[in-house]
C-alpha cells in the first residue's frame, strides 16, 4: 500500500500513536504526540487504519535513542523510545482520555499523583520461552543474554545460561535467590489443577516486614519495588471491622489490612492462590472463598455489612455483578487496583454515577519503558 504522512494527536492505551487520514483514526506504534510521521497502512478497516511507521520527519522533544540492542525485536519495553518522564506523563493523559471517554466528567477527576521507581532493573518475573524472549508481534524467539529491565538475580540467570533450552519457564528472581517452573508449550490444564502444592515452585519474598509466598507459575506482581508502594498506599488511612479483598490471590494486601480491620475476607477463585493465602495471613482473622467473584455475590456471607473493599481485578475489570454487590451493599471504603485504563475507566464510571466519589488517583509505573498502565483508585460514598 502506499505511504502516507500524518501528525500524531495523542497517544492510546496500548501505545501506539494516534493521527487522522481521510477523516479516520489511524493507530501507529512507535510513535509520539506532536511527530510528523511517515506511515505506511498495514490494513484498513470500516472505522479505523493500522499502520506501520516508515520515517520520522519531525521527531518530539522527548523522542531518545533507546538503551536496549533488542529494542524492536522483542516484544517488551514498546515505549523505550521516549524519556521515563514523558512516558509517566502519557499514561496519565491515557488514564484521564479513557475516563472522559468512558463519561465520567472532567471536574470529577482528581490530580493523577505518580507512584514510581527504578526505571531500569525492576523486573523480578519472566517468562522465557526456549531460554529467550518472543519477538514483536510473532511467535518466532530472540534468544537473550541480557534484559535491561531484569532484576540481578535475573541478569545472572539469563548470562549464565540457567533456563534449559526448549521448554517454556517461568522465573522469579528476588533476594539471591531464582525460583523456575518448567512447562510445555502446550501442557495440557487439569482439572482442579495447582490444589496440590509443589514446594519446589514456592517463592518466599519479603515485603514491608512480611514473609509472603506463591507460586512461581501464579499470578504475583513483577516489581516488588513497586508493590511496597503500592501497599503503602493502599492501607494508608484504611481501617474498620470488616474488609473484603476481591479478586484476593495469595493474600498480599490482606495480610497488611488484617492489622488494620477486625476480620477480613478473601474472594479467589485459584484454589492454589487461596492455600497460599492461609500461609500467609496465619494469625489474622479471615475468611476465604474458593469463588469467582459472580459467585460470592450470591454468598450468604456477602450480605454482611462490609467497611471496606480492595479490589484487583485481571485486565477485564469487576464483574457486572461484584460492581453491583458493591453498590447495593453501599460500602462506604473502595480501593481499586487496575491494570487496564480502560476497563478501569467503565467501572469507575459505573460507581461515580452511583454516587461515588473518586477522591485520589494514582498511576502506579510498575513497568517502564512499557505502555502497560497500572492505577491506584480510592472511591468513598
Amino acid at each position: 500500500m502506499d505511504s502516507n504522512i500524518i501528525t500524531i494527536i495523542k497517544m492510546i492505551a496500548r501505545g501506539s500513536g494516534l493521527g487522522k487520514l481521510n477523516g479516520k483514526n489511524v493507530f501507529v506504534p512507535g510513535t509520539l504526540p506532536g511527530e510528523t510521521v511517515q506511515i505506511k497502512i498495514q490494513e484498513e478497516k470500516r472505522d479505523f487504519i493500522e499502520a506501520k511507521l516508515e520515517k520520522i520527519i519531525t521527531p518530539s522533544q522527548f523522542r531518545i535513542q533507546p538503551e536496549c540492542k533488542y529494542y524492536g525485536i522483542c516484544g517488551g519495553c514498546n515505549l523505550q523510545f521516549a524519556s521515563a518522564e514523558y512516558q509517566r506523563k502519557l499514561k496519565k493523559e491515557i488514564i484521564t482520555d479513557s475516563l472522559i471517554r468512558a463519561g465520567v466528567k472532567e471536574e470529577q477527576i482528581p490530580e493523577i499523583e505518580t507512584e514510581y521507581g527504578s526505571e531500569w532493573g525492576y523486573r523480578n518475573r519472566f517468562q522465557l520461552h526456549d531460554g529467550g524472549l518472543k519477538e514483536a508481534g510473532s511467535s518466532q524467539i530472540v534468544p537473550v543474554k541480557d534484559c535491561l529491565t531484569a532484576c540481578s538475580e535475573i541478569h545472572e540467570c539469563l548470562q549464565t545460561d540457567q533456563v534449559p533450552k526448549g521448554t517454556r519457564t517461568h522465573v522469579f528472581g528476588a533476594d539471591g535467590k531464582v525460583t523456575t517452573a518448567v512447562l510445555a508449550e502446550k501442557a495440557p490444564r487439569k482439572k482442579f489443577e495447582g490444589a496440590v502444592i509443589n514446594e519446589k515452585e514456592i517463592v518466599t519474598v519479603h515485603i514491608n516486614g512480611k514473609d509472603i509466598q506463591f507460586n512461581v507459575r501464579g499470578f504475583f506482581q513483577s516489581n516488588l519495588q513497586m508493590l511496597e508502594k503500592t501497599i503503602n498506599r493502599i492501607t494508608v488511612n484504611f481501617s474498620g471491622k470488616r474488609c473484603a479483598d476481591i479478586y484476593s490471590g495469595v493474600g498480599t494486601f490482606s495480610v497488611f489490612l488484617g492489622e488494620q480491620f477486625e476480620e477480613m475476607y478473601l474472594v479467589e477463585h485459584n484454589r492454589e492462590a487461596l492455600i497460599l493465602a492461609e500461609r500467609n495471613l496465619r494469625g489474622i482473622r479471615h475468611q476465604s472463598y474458593g469463588v469467582s467473584g459472580e459467585k460470592w455475590t450470591q454468598l450468604s456471607d456477602s450480605k454482611q455489612k462490609f467497611d471496606a473493599v480492595v479490589i484487583d481485578p485481571p485486565r477485564s475489570g469487576m464483574e457486572k455483578s461484584v460492581r453491583e454487590w458493591i453498590k447495593a451493599s453501599q460500602i462506604p471504603q473502595i480501593r481499586f487496583l487496575s491494570c487496564d485504563p480502560v476497563t478501569f475507566a467503565r467501572d469507575a464510571q459505573d460507581l461515580i454515577s452511583f454516587g461515588y466519589k473518586l477522591v485520589n488517583l494514582c498511576l502506579l509505573d510498575y513497568y517502564p519503558q512499557t505502555s502497560h498502565i497500572e492505577s491506584l483508585a480510592i472511591f468513598i460514598l
